[in-house]
């Protein structure tokens, strides 16, 4: 979809030492629950701000040959989805937030030769930035309490 954004967490230093204290695995399990809980406060906002359209969403073409086919992707905000990728850097988790199939979203958010842009997507990252990272620091504290309840045991 529209460009990568990230967010950086600044003043975390705190945070960071108690990460690196708790060793690579338990600090890895950690990155990944707080890094999948600020994409899905994302992916919340970005399929709220979606487009919504009330026509019919199966689509019918023939082909040259003279046989008929059809798709039904379904509606924009229903294909919104989070899901975890491989990361190109060690030690980093990612996941992005993606249309999915419905590849049209793409179109409206920066526009056609014959429909101006209409940002939707972009947008609704913007608004929610402050919460994204309020997440992240959250689920970071939450599993590295976890983790020194389990290590005091």
């Amino acid at each position: 979809m529209p460009t990568r954004s990230s967010f950086k967490l600044d003043g975390a230093k705190e945070l960071n030492a108690a990460l690196k204290a708790l060793g690579p695995e338990v600090a890895t399990k950690a990155g990944a629950s707080g890094t999948r809980k600020a994409a899905n406060v994302m992916r919340d906002a970005v399929k709220d701000a979606a487009p919504r359209g009330t026509e019919p969403t199966k689509k019918t073409w023939r082909n040259k040959d003279g046989t008929q086919n059809s798709a039904d992707y379904g509606r924009l905000h229903e294909n919104i989805k989070t899901r975890k990728v491989k990361s190109r850097k060690r030690q980093t988790i990612a996941f992005v937030v993606t249309t999915g199939s419905a590849f049209w979203g793409r179109f409206s958010e920066f526009g056609t030769e014959h429909e101006g842009a209409k940002p939707w997507f972009r947008p609704a990252l913007d608004r929610v930035a402050g919460e994204v990272v309020d997440a992240l620091s959250q689920e970071l504290k939450k599993a590295i309490d976890r983790a020194a309840r389990k290590a005091r045991k």
